[in-house]
């Protein structure tokens, strides 16, 4: 049974610290502390964030956290956004039928890269409400792992890698074959938090000299309420196709085909003249190549060739009124990203007298096509029409370029406990922005600059076992797009003025840690320093006379302009008591501030972490999960501008998850919060103003959600 995959934290450092030193200073070898008639052990955990190619997570410099379709199942995960629900050091936003999106220690949103299968997921852009539009579009039942490494990323993975890197590996026929000619599989599903309802089906084939996999899942619900259940009421309904087909090519190698497609709608009438229709949709083809015959120039390589297309778009109906009278909005907004990409990577390994390289080194290519389309009709309340389907500005599109070339060493030595890993990438970007007669394109210049990101760490293992690392990182973030050229507002009111000059976000980033792991026993502890400079915000530019008396049109534009620091600790602690019984604790501790003000950050967490009891048996388990959270007082301090800003007080929060098989039978459960808690975690409410009613913002009461799964 694989206890990572399984984890779940605690706030109980001291459990960890015990460890630690228990480990090091008894010198107790693997097998002495492992029990030797245990069922239960502690699972190898393969990982591919640290390299870009499979290697165990101890060997990795760095801390990463891991979750795979069996911990998803057993925490009856529906969404990206609570699949890492048990690990402090990830933060969500979103629910089902809504954007999700992660935040790594601090840093989210476009700061963070997505790799699915290999390929770059779209980018988001700021929606309504504060949500971040256009990540987390995907079923989680065909998911395989999600790996997310939690420091800067761009040494391997390029633009986007400045706060971490989220790589999401899904299922391929021989995952689901494991060892047989076939396989069929059925899901159903219920959570009560969102009374939404699940439908999945799983195939695969082994043929002469293929095989072949197929997996559907629809879901249906609405909105996930307060704890009040006074927030407005939306319907939400997904579908989801994922197809492989696998052919043998030559001795070794193979040919793999992909198809990836998720759609879901949302629909919300609060009445006549208010509602939302939203369509998202992303359908991904891909085509990968995998040669394991070895040449001078490389022992294996891999080839991908896709393309990913993604449509937001958004019918609104909106009542409004101005000096001329009462009007109603038909709105027809889009978002739209194509990407087409093309990977090669390669992996060789040199043998010298005393030193082994493992090399990893290929080339990444990108292109992005980015439309924003936007129109608007408006018909007075005498039936007039004002608008006829006339465009609107937000910013004009892009097309975008990202290539990068790779390399990393991971060198180790003969009789050496020490092992060295060096790496560096090189990136070049360009981005343009298509032609737009609503736009003056005087204003709008083209962006090209290259980026050079090392990193350096150092891996050595005692003789207790225990691997002590040092890493240090840099990664960087092109402008984005909607940043660069965004150019619109409301006369007279104000303006967002486009900013070509935009520079690359860049961060630096050092972390040390220790690992261990045996049969029974695994923990980790990991403390992490980053600084990032030129962050891009908004900010005040200049203001102009309007034909209103005493009014001025504010204007605003995206600048680099702060330097922030981000540094904090996180522990995790395993252990398998006997057969049978499980503990499990973790903890995350994060502090920050604006290097220019000296004021705290609102991107951050405060002290959070969680301890588990489980019992595993043969046929079903059960575990109990108390979650607890700091008081958030570190918070910017108040001024005559904004006022005082928002605290939340700390809470906890006790989970149940259990489950039972029988024959081809998987029952899985999860009870959330079954104590009824009312809680508003901080980052539902950050920054807000003190006195903000936080009622909208509490997070549901008791809730139940259920899976049973059947094997054919």
């Amino acid at each position: 049974m694989n206890v990572l995959n399984h984890k779940v934290r605690a706030f109980k450092p001291s459990l960890v610290a015990l460890a630690i030193a228990t480990t090091m200073v008894s010198g107790v070898s693997t097998a002495e502390v492992a029990s030797p008639e245990a069922e239960q052990t502690v699972d190898e955990i393969v990982v591919v964030t640290g390299s870009r190619t499979e290697e165990k997570l101890e060997d990795v410099a760095g801390a990463v956290s891991v979750v795979t379709a069996e911990e998803i199942d057993m925490q009856v995960s529906n969404g990206l956004a609570d699949v890492f629900r048990y690990d402090p050091s990830i933060q969500s936003t979103g629910t089902q039928g809504q954007p999700q999106t992660l935040s790594i220690r601090g840093i989210g949103g476009n700061r963070v890269v997505y790799i699915k299968d290999g390929r770059r997921l779209n980018d988001a852009y700021a929606g309504g409400g504060g949500y971040l539009v256009g990540r987390g579009y995907l079923d989680v039942t065909q998911v395989q792992q999600i790996e997310v490494a939690k420091a800067a990323a761009s040494p391997l993975y390029g633009s986007d890698g400045l706060g971490g890197v989220v790589v999401i590996s899904t299922p391929d026929p021989d995952d689901l074959l494991n060892g047989q000619d076939h396989h069929a599989g059925l899901t159903l599903g219920f959570d009560g938090i969102n009374t939404e309802k699940k439908l999945g089906f799983s195939g695969a084939q082994q043929f002469d000299g293929s095989n072949a996999m197929i997996q559907v899942a629809a879901r249906q619900g609405n909105e996930t309420q307060n704890h009040e259940e006074s927030l407005p009421g939306f319907d939400y309904d997904s579908q989801s196709v994922l197809a492989k087909w696998a052919v043998a090519v030559a001795k070794s190698d193979e040919l793999m085909f992909s198809i990836d497609h998720f759609k879901q709608t949302t629909e919300q009438q609060l009445s006549e003249t208010n509602q939302t229709d939203d369509d998202n949709r992303q359908t991904a083809f891909s085509i990968d190549y995998q040669r394991n015959q070895s040449n001078a120039l490389a022992d294996s390589q891999d080839w991908q060739l896709y393309i990913t297309d993604y449509e937001q778009g958004s019918d609104q109906v909106r009542a409004g009124a101005s000096r001329s009278g009462a009007y109603t909005d038909y709105n027809d907004y889009a978002f739209k990203q194509t990407i087409i990409g093309a990977r090669w990577q390669a992996q060789k390994q040199l043998e010298q007298a005393t030193v082994r390289h493992d090399l990893v080194f290929g080339f990444d290519a990108d292109y992005y096509d980015t439309e924003r389309p936007r129109f608007k009709t408006r018909i007075a309340v005498d039936g007039t029409v004002v608008q006829d389907n006339e465009p609107q500005k937000a910013f004009p599109g892009a097309e975008t370029w990202l290539t990068g070339l790779f390399l990393q060493d991971n060198i180790t030595f003969e009789d050496s406990a020490f092992k060295l890993i060096v790496g560096a990438r090189l990136d070049h970007y360009d981005m343009s922005p298509n032609e737009n007669t609503l736009y003056d394109m005087s204003e709008l210049a083209e962006i090209s600059e290259t980026a050079f990101s090392p990193k350096l760490a150092g891996i050595y293992t005692f003789s207790s076992g225990v691997r002590g690392y040092l890493q240090y990182a840099e990664g960087f973030k092109i402008p984005p797009h909607d940043q660069a050229y965004q150019s619109h507002g409301i006369e007279p009111f104000y303006a967002i003025l486009p900013n070509p000059d935009l520079q690359p976000e860049s961060s630096r980033s050092l972390e040390s840690g220790l690992k261990f792991s045996n049969d029974s026993t695994r923990w980790s502890f990991a403390a992490f320093y980053s600084h990032f400079d030129d962050f891009i915000e908004t900010a005040v530019v200049g203001s102009s006379p309007t034909y209103i008396p005493g009014v001025e049109r504010v204007e605003y534009q995206y600048v680099n302009q702060d330097k922030v620091t981000i540094k904090g600790a996180e522990a995790s602690f395993t252990h398998w008591l006997n057969d049978y019984f499980r503990i499990d604790t973790t903890a995350a501790y994060v502090s920050g501030e604006n290097d220019a003000t000296g004021e705290a950050l609102t991107s951050l967490s405060p002290l959070s972490g969680n301890f588990s009891l489980g019992y595993f048996g043969n046929q079903w388990h059960i575990r109990g999960i108390l979650n607890a959270v700091a008081t958030m007082d570190d918070v910017p301090s108040a001024s005559p501008e904004t006022g005082a800003f928002i605290e939340t007080p700390g809470y906890t929060t006790l989970d149940i998850l259990a489950g039972v098989s029988f024959g081809d039978w998987q029952v899985n459960l999860a009870a959330l919060n079954i104590t009824d808690k009312y809680y508003v975690p901080y980052q539902s409410v950050a920054g807000l103003p003190a006195q903000t009613p936080t009622e909208q913002y509490s997070q549901p009461g008791r809730s139940i959600a259920m899976q049973l799964s059947y094997e054919f």
